[in-house]
């Protein structure tokens, strides 16, 4: 009898316990868009089709109009308590900026049509009551409270700058500078990433072609400065249209092979650090391969990757005490990164991480024979999560085979 009244008490507290984690949970708010880059045509609409045949005009309009057009949803998630009142807010002129398509600023759901460059920030505020609340002596219902979101620059609207777009399919590169500065400074692209894009565009193909002009001296450099501008300004994804990552990639393997890569040495077919008997040499050479790093991480979506070819540089340059606070900060990030967005990487992005891992590993590796320590736990951790990634790359095969029994009897 005693058992099953223990046993009957224990249920009870469960069950309260489990009413009360229900009812003290707090109502959450999101947001959630069908699309945060929108690019505006600069060209009128089609009168004709690829046929020669003549386009119904409000039916171009539609498509044209599809393009810019962008849903909001709320997301509400209640956990007990009753909504009273919804409203959104986005920045800009409504009927100049955007205009209302579906809906209203009211309801859960609404569509805009953005008609201006620019960067459009969004907020949402819901009003509530939670039937739970303990009332105050007098008081009949209980008080309404609010929750709200804010997401500064939520929405991207660019423009497709046809002109600086052909310029560049010419390779018409010192006009494309010129061109691309011009739009730079106008104030309705003050927080547009594209005209930087081009510019770098331009910079970089100078470079290339190794053109000449009294206004640009350090072609490769100002190219970085610029592509670093555009990485800043792209809060939503622009650097994702396939044409304009296709060029990133292509300047980030500039400098990542140049810069880092080609200094590397090989060592059973995987690559290790740069030594040589001469330690100011050597010191040397570590030092521009870490400018080379430090400029990369500025032109890259996700610098995580070359943070890791840093630290072990950091490592081998007698900067254990640096190298190790970036592994601190870095592994935790590594850690977090998910498969479908490391599928999404540059290239050079991945080349990057791969060589970096590589590099920590050794150096992580090399500490904790130093002061026996738990380094080589965390090059087990990073190489483990990396794995997947890279199991058929002859360099990253080549390393974890070799110190795989390694890692294991740490």
């Amino acid at each position: 009898m005693k058992q099953l009244l223990k046993s009957t008490l224990v249920i009870s507290a469960f069950c309260y316990l489990s009413s009360f984690t229900i009812f003290a949970q707090k109502p959450t708010l999101d947001i959630t868009a069908s699309k945060r880059v929108i690019t505006l045509d600069d060209e009128k609409l089609e009168e004709t089709n690829q046929n020669g045949k003549k386009v119904d005009p409000n039916k171009a309009k539609e498509i044209q109009e599809a393009k810019t057009k962008v849903a909001l949803k709320a997301n509400f998630v209640k956990n007990g308590v009753q909504q009273r009142s919804l409203e959104w807010a986005v920045t800009g002129i409504q009927g100049q900026d955007w205009e209302i398509t579906k809906g209203d600023f009211t309801k859960g759901e609404v569509e805009l049509n953005f008609k201006r460059v620019g960067n459009y920030s969004v907020s949402l505020s819901v009003t509530y009551v939670d039937p739970n609340q303990k009332l105050k002596k007098g008081q009949e219902e209980p008080d309404e409270l609010d929750l709200s979101v804010d997401y500064d620059n939520y929405i991207t609207v660019t423009n497709n700058l046809d002109e600086l777009t052909q310029l560049h399919a010419d390779s018409n590169f010192i006009k494309l500078v010129k061109r691309a500065g011009d739009y730079s400074i106008k104030e309705k692209y003050a927080n547009d990433p594209t005209p930087y894009i081009f510019l770098a565009k331009g910079l970089y193909g100078v470079y290339r072609k190794q053109l000449k002009d009294p206004m640009i001296q350090d072609p490769f450099e100002e190219a970085l400065t610029a592509c670093a501008t555009a990485i800043e300004r792209d809060a939503n994804g622009v650097f994702e249209m396939p044409i304009h990552k296709m060029w990133l990639n292509g300047i980030q393997q500039e400098l990542l092979n140049n810069g880092v890569r080609f200094i590397l040495e090989n060592q059973d077919d995987y690559p290790v650090l740069y030594s040589n008997s001469d330690k100011e040499k050597t010191a040397e050479t570590l030092g521009s391969m870490l400018e080379a790093c430090d400029s990369y991480s500025t032109i890259s979506k996700n610098p995580v990757a070359i943070k890791f070819v840093e630290a072990a540089i950091r490592y081998n340059n007698k900067d254990a005490k640096t190298a190790n606070l970036i592994w601190k900060t870095e592994v935790p990030n590594l850690l977090n990164i998910k498969d479908k967005d490391f599928d999404n990487w540059t290239q050079a992005d991945k080349d990057a991480l791969r060589t970096g891992l590589i590099l920590s590993s050794q150096a992580l590796l090399a500490q904790a024979e130093a002061k026996k320590d738990t380094s080589a736990a965390t090059a087990r951790k990073i190489m483990q999560k990396a794995e997947k990634w890279f199991e058929y790359d002859k360099e990253w095969i080549a390393y974890y085979e070799v110190k795989l029994k390694r890692f294991e009897g740490q």
